[in-house]
């Protein structure tokens, strides 16, 4: 499993969309600060989109992203008055208008992506506040611009399975966007940059692949091509920790899904992410999260 797709399994990611609906000007809405990770499709027209440190102009074709649900407004008019973003998405929900103008000005789609947020990887601190994928990238990008038009056409028709299809539409969505910011390679830092970096993507590659190997730092400088000073200081840079860390942090990671999700002893678990006894695996467990895998597993179970 490549890399991306590795960590966005363990986060658990969904989607729901709201609508596909049109505002008639004066339109406005603002979106507070929330739990998932918000975006908008301009279907047709244009409108500004405000953020604390970010003013930019939205047009048909173009998609944003907020990875962390942060604050923002869009509006037809920096002067139009703006409702909240739930009494908007509840006016269409109720097949009513918040905005009582003659024309639409303005389509979107929009809707959310959820993940755990409690997940603890240097991709997640990696992300930026907001994606903005202008049109002329998507139609550069086939595949992005195949998936909205999907999710446009859909929310349009509303068929027979068009909600589980837009949902899962929605999280295919979000992982091309990814896709789409990463491969600008103009990311010079952070995890980002470490899976854009040729020689440290080939260690990584090597870790999520095989979690339970005896990783030392001379074997992943070897498979990078690196000596091990090289190595040592450009993953740390770029990833965040040291290489030894992350192999630690992604073998918990890898050992709480399968705590959730398998039925195997956490013997068998320890083992089938690296660890040679379950006193060993049970100590590392514990220090990074506090508690010992069988009360984690007892907990999730009941949570």
């Amino acid at each position: 499993m490549d890399i991306l797709s590795d960590i966005l399994k363990k986060v658990k990611l969904s989607s729901a969309v709201y609508f596909n609906a049109g505002f008639s000007s004066p339109w406005g809405m603002d979106i507070p600060n929330g739990p998932f990770a918000q975006f908008h499709i301009v279907t047709k027209g244009q409108c500004l989109l405000k953020t604390k440190s970010n003013y930019i102009q939205l047009f048909a074709g173009d998609i944003v992203v907020f990875p962390f649900g942060t604050s923002h407004w869009l509006a037809d008019n920096e002067s139009s008055e703006r409702k909240s973003g739930q009494d908007v998405v509840q006016s269409i929900w109720n097949d009513t208008s918040l905005f009582k103008g003659d024309t639409i000005a303005t389509t979107l789609v929009c809707g959310h992506f959820e993940f755990d947020r409690n997940i603890d990887h240097p991709f997640m601190k990696a992300l930026p506040e907001f994606i903005h994928i202008d049109n002329s990238e998507r139609k550069e990008i086939s595949w992005l611009q195949n998936i909205s038009n999907l999710i446009i056409q859909e929310t349009d028709t509303k068929n027979s399975g068009s909600d589980i299809i837009i949902t899962k539409l929605g999280e295919v969505l979000f992982i091309h966007t990814l896709r789409a910011f990463i491969q600008r390679k103009n990311v010079d830092h952070g995890f980002l940059a470490a899976m854009q970096d040729e020689r440290i993507h080939k260690a990584l590659t090597a870790i999520h692949n095989s979690p339970k190997t005896d990783w030392q730092l001379s074997s992943l400088a070897q498979i990078s091509g690196m000596s091990r000073t090289s190595f040592s200081n450009q993953f740390k840079t770029l990833v965040g920790e040291t290489p030894m860390i992350y192999i630690t942090k992604w073998r918990i990671l890898h050992a709480k899904e399968l705590l959730i999700e398998s039925e195997k002893t956490v013997g068998e678990i320890g083992e089938q992410v690296g660890y040679q006894s379950e006193a060993a695996f049970n100590r590392v467990f514990k220090k990074y999260t506090s508690q010992t895998p069988l009360k984690y597993r007892q907990f999730a179970s009941v949570s």
